[in-house]
C-alpha cells in the first residue's frame, strides 16, 4: 500500500467515457496494487454502463498482480453493461498482455495521445450502439 493518503487515480469525464488516470504510482507491485484494484471498484460501484478507459502513461512497471486486478474491473464492468479499454501502455507492459494473450481481452490503444484514445472509444461505443439498432430492426 502507498504511504501517503493521495489518491492513486484521477477519474475524469469524457463524455460517455471515464478516464481513470494512475497518478500517485510509476509501479503497480505487490506494494500498491490491491489498492488499486480496489479504488478502481470502489469508483464503479454502484454505476452502471460505465465505459472506463485506464490510462498508464505514468506506469514504468506493473507486476503479474496487475493482470488480475485489471481482469476484477472487467468482470465488474461487464456485469454492469459497462466496458474497459488501455492506453498509455509501455512497450514492456504491452508484451507482457501479448506473451499472456490478455491483449485479446483487452482493447489496447496504442501510441495514442489521451484524446485520440478518447476518440476512439467513443467511436466504438458509436458503431456499436449502431449495429445494436440495425439488429433490433
Amino acid at each position: 500500500m502507498t504511504t501517503n493518503n493521495a489518491p492513486q487515480l484521477t477519474f475524469t469525464d469524457h463524455g460517455d467515457i471515464t478516464v481513470g488516470t494512475i497518478s500517485e504510482a510509476n509501479m503497480l507491485d505487490a506494494m500498491n496494487v490491491t489498492e488499486f484494484g480496489n479504488e478502481v471498484l470502489n469508483f464503479l460501484k454502484g454505476k452502471q454502463g460505465i465505459h472506463l478507459l485506464l490510462n498508464f502513461e505514468n506506469v514504468d512497471y506493473m507486476s503479474s498482480a496487475a493482470l488480475t486486478e485489471l481482469l476484477r474491473i472487467n468482470e465488474n464492468l461487464n456485469k454492469a453493461n459497462g466496458s474497459v479499454r488501455l492506453t498509455g501502455l509501455t512497450t514492456d507492459i504491452r508484451k507482457v498482455f501479448q506473451i499472456t494473450n490478455l491483449e485479446k481481452l483487452f482493447v489496447i490503444h496504442d501510441d495514442d495521445v489521451l484524446d485520440q484514445a478518447v476518440s476512439r472509444f467513443e467511436r466504438a461505443l458509436s458503431i456499436a450502439a449502431e449495429d445494436d439498432a440495425w439488429s433490433a430492426d
